[in-house]
């Protein structure tokens, strides 16, 4: 027969890494870019990254989530961990939500918009535009206002 060799699995050689990474709970925000973050029992003060955004950070403030830490030199809050379901964007450029409820609050303006339709909410003005509007009602439709004007 033929010579037997013995075939040892190696562990693949990994690049150095630069730094460590850690979970940890937003405990104090201290200004808008710095936070005070609790990593187990220690206790840091972490600089917010640019890319992150300061809003997602007040979010997992409020919820409690967990924030990623880079520990390379200074603490860098690198990113949050996704606790829900996000509001995903698909390839073809579609959103599909299936929810219970839904309300978008907007501070100047908010606006539904296809090819040729629109409804536009501006301030205390409602506009709505398309080929054909229609308002439907089982019981009553009322159209109030203090000028009522039809073409």
């Amino acid at each position: 027969m033929g010579t037997v060799r013995r075939m040892t699995a190696r562990a693949p050689k990994l690049a150095p890494t630069a730094g460590a990474m850690a979970l940890a709970t937003l405990d104090t925000k201290l200004d808008d870019d710095r936070w005070r973050v609790r990593v187990g029992a220690q206790t840091l003060m972490a600089q917010r990254d640019p890319a992150v955004d300061p809003a997602l950070l007040d979010a997992a403030h409020r919820e409690g989530a967990r924030v990623v830490l880079d520990l390379a030199g200074d603490a860098v809050i690198a990113g949050t961990l996704t606790t829900a379901r996000p509001v995903t964007v698909a390839r073809d450029g579609s959103v599909q939500l299936d929810v219970t409820r839904f309300v978008v609050t907007a501070a100047e303006e908010a606006m539904l918009r296809t090819r040729a339709a629109f409804v536009q909410v501006k301030g205390a003005d409602v506009e709505t535009f398309g080929e054909r509007v229609v308002s439907r009602a089982r019981e009553l439709l009322k159209v109030l206002g203090r000028n009522v004007r039809i073409n």
